[in-house]
């Protein structure tokens, strides 16, 4: 069995750090980094959002089918509310939305590399956070692995290096064959901290879902409770660490 050490919410510092999210879809930025986001924020950082695809799509809401034209306006609403610094969608449309596994690793990875306007290159982040490898969403898994690949170590005077690379956690995750994102590094969040990531995942209000829906506001917080408790906090967001090279 691995054990893995919980690193202490001191080493991280915030000020000036430039943060990349890859987001499979529009919202899981928020699920998964809202507070986050915010902490960067806050210290005067850079933050950019990678939404790798967008397209129109049949759910179980109460409309049943949210809209391509519906979720860009939400975004604008969001990344407006949390100050994102820019954003891009790789591959919108329903060609890719929720197909992502029939794209491929490899030319995911190519664009979070050096695709576009919001990519490593181009951003040059100093922290990265990006999807679990084990979610039950093919989006997600091949977002994840593409990620991972993009971020691989490599001679720092021919590709950027990025010193802080996380995981983030989102509560469906649970639903899986077993495996999940452990958290080993937890950022406490305040109150208004989590109030304000309750905020930004209400202005996606087509992918809004009622209590105890695991993507709901009350979810949210209940999982933020927890890994507040689980890290000596009154609420915190949980991450697995897969490099620290800052700092230290």
């Amino acid at each position: 069995m691995i054990s893995y050490a919980i690193l202490p919410f001191y080493m991280m510092d915030f000020k000036g750090q430039r943060l990349l999210v890859i987001a499979p879809h529009p919202d899981d930025e928020v699920i998964g980094c809202g507070g986050l986001i915010q902490k960067i924020k806050k210290e005067g950082g850079k933050v950019y959002v990678l939404f790798l695809t967008l397209g129109d799509a049949q759910d179980f809401s109460k409309n049943g089918v949210s809209k391509t034209s519906e979720r860009k306006k939400e975004i604008k609403k969001v990344a407006a509310f949390l100050k994102y610094d820019n954003y891009a969608i790789a591959f919108p449309g329903n060609k890719y939305h929720l197909k992502l596994d029939r794209l491929g690793q490899l030319p995911i990875m190519d664009t979070i590399e050096r695709g576009g306007i919001v990519s490593l290159e181009r951003v040059r982040p100093s922290i990265v956070a990006f999807p679990s490898f084990h979610s039950y969403n093919q989006d997600h898994r091949v977002a994840a692995y593409a990620a991972h690949a993009g971020l691989r170590p490599s001679e720092k005077d021919v590709k950027h290096f990025v010193s802080i690379v996380l995981g983030y956690e989102e509560l469906v995750d649970f639903w899986n064959s077993g495996e999940q994102l452990i958290p080993n590094f937890f950022i406490p969040l305040n109150e208004k901290e989590i109030e304000n990531k309750s905020k930004a995942i209400r202005l996606y209000r087509s992918q809004l879902r009622n209590f105890p829906n695991p993507r709901s506001p009350e979810a949210l917080k209940t999982l933020a409770k927890l890994r507040g408790t689980q890290s000596g906090n009154d609420f915190s967001e949980g991450f697995f660490i897969h490099r620290y090279a800052h700092g230290l």
